[in-house]
């Protein structure tokens, strides 16, 4: 290794006590894989957790390589019955198969957290603090056999009164094509990040800032949503949710999800996980031009040597639904007197496109919202009335790769809120990372809300995955 090299590796290390962004994000890289298969991360990630196209044909293949072949396994599973007892069964129990090595994977991530914010009184609030390590995340993924697989993560997170947050924020097991056309039918079952998301859900983004304008909206308000929230509020569309779905590629360019999840809300009442009786929907369909295929067919297409190029275009529409009938929310009018509300129908329908060419991708989301609002007495819970409120959310993303372990992103996201008399929400965010090697990496982040230039975070994170 050249003198320069070592001195850009020193530079890089330095830069991590430097200023970052310190809310928690998922992480979404598996060195699991790499140990099975006995290959690098780059194999399936442009620079991880975002995956290139042959790692998102091997996610929806369901951890399965593209026209896999047992001497890519490197890692040899441990057999669970014969192969005859398929030709057996019921008289026998259906084979199957467990990961050759125990199938873990750990991601950490190192921040240090500078801020500045306006207070209630106009005033400049600066924060710098230290958080080693923020987060660290362990991972459990693989296939039980032909036609099973699983995903799971659990998350710990230190507080700053020295006290810590568990939460499993996975916990999955996937069908993968038990009938039919292979790719084309497909489920998965827990606790998921929705396909709904595939391509834009933060645990896929090279950022460490996810799409805040489109999953932390919170529409509810006296007059509609007013802004962004994360606790015990409602959400324009649920990062997470405990969902049963259906999901397939057919052709190889058209890709589907249709799924039934909880609804939206804090939840727990009555001892349930699900906020009321109800159950949320939502769909999506995506066609793919050109590049490889979305289950990683690559017939009659001239692909070049670097797998994180190709030339191409995704398109697609999604939609969400639900009802948050008897879910109650805490609201206020201008006066301060309080009342209950409830988010009695919601609709989200969106647009998706993701163009590749060559070493640039650029991406994003135009979503629009609607809520029926029912404003409730405090005591009572009489409806007093009920409103029609809408609100619209979209962000472009470009990520640039100018050599593999060097790469840029630069994101603008726009919010329409409900709430007539408050502005839009405006944010860029820029990121530069780099791959120290090929399972650390280094990121610097630019947050700023434009319409405060007092309001920003300048952010440096070190990620570790092993």
């Amino acid at each position: 290794m050249n003198t320069s090299i070592r001195r850009l590796q020193g530079v890089l290390l330095c830069l991590v006590t430097g200023l970052i962004l310190g809310d928690a994000k998922p992480a979404g890289a598996v060195p699991a894989f790499s140990r099975k298969y006995q290959t690098s991360c780059q194999t399936c990630h442009t620079i991880f957790p975002k995956l290139n196209p042959f790692g998102q044909a091997f996610r929806l293949n369901g951890y399965h390589m593209p026209k896999e072949t047992e001497e890519q396994i490197k890692q040899k599973p441990v057999s669970l019955g014969a192969e005859a007892y398929e030709r057996m069964w019921p008289e026998m129990v259906w084979p199957s198969d467990l990961p050759g090595n125990v199938p873990f994977a750990l991601n950490t991530k190192m921040a240090n957290i500078y801020s500045s914010s306006l207070d209630d009184t106009g005033h400049q609030v600066v924060h710098n603090d230290f958080q080693f390590p923020q987060e660290a995340n362990l991972f459990a993924a693989g296939t039980l056999g032909k036609n099973f697989g699983f995903f799971g993560e659990f998350t710990w997170e230190e507080r700053p009164d020295g006290g810590s947050d568990t939460e499993i924020e996975h916990a999955r097991i996937d069908v993968i094509s038990p009938f039919g056309p292979e790719h084309l039918v497909n489920f998965r079952i827990g606790k998921l990040a929705p396909n709904l998301y595939d391509g834009f859900q933060e645990m896929w983004l090279m950022t460490d800032n996810g799409v805040d304008t489109l999953f932390t909206y919170n529409p509810i308000g006296f007059h509609g949503g007013t802004g962004l929230s994360e606790e015990d509020a409602g959400v324009s569309l649920p990062q997470g949710a405990r969902a049963i779905e259906m999901y397939g590629v057919a052709a190889h360019r058209l890709f589907y999800t249709i799924g039934v999840a909880s609804p939206i809300g804090p939840g727990g009442p009555n001892g349930t996980f699900g906020s009321n009786s109800q159950k949320d929907f939502y769909a999506r369909v995506d066609y793919k031009i050109g590049g490889m295929g979305l289950d990683g067919d690559t017939t009659g297409v001239q692909l070049p040597p670097e797998n994180w190029r190709e030339k191409s275009l995704r398109i697609g529409v999604l939609g969400y639904t639900g009802n948050g009938k008897d879910v109650n929310f805490d609201v206020a009018d201008d006066e301060g007197n309080p009342f209950k509300m409830q988010d009695r129908r919601y609709n989200r329908y969106g647009v998706f496109a993701s163009w590749y060419f060559g070493d640039l991708n650029v991406f994003g989301v135009a979503l629009h919202g609607t809520d029926k609002l029912a404003l409730l007495d405090n005591e009572t819970l009489e409806q007093i009335n009920e409103t029609r409120r809408s609100y619209d959310a979209w962000f472009a993303q470009a990520d640039y790769v100018i050599r593999p372990p060097f790469q840029v992103s630069v994101r603008y996201e726009n919010l329409r809120v409900a709430d007539p008399t408050v502005p839009s929400i405006r944010t860029l965010n820029a990121n530069f990372s780099v791959l120290i090697r090929a399972n650390i990496k280094a990121m610097l982040e630019y947050h700023r809300d434009l319409r405060q230039s007092q309001n920003y975070t300048l952010a440096t994170v070190l990620r570790f995955a092993l």
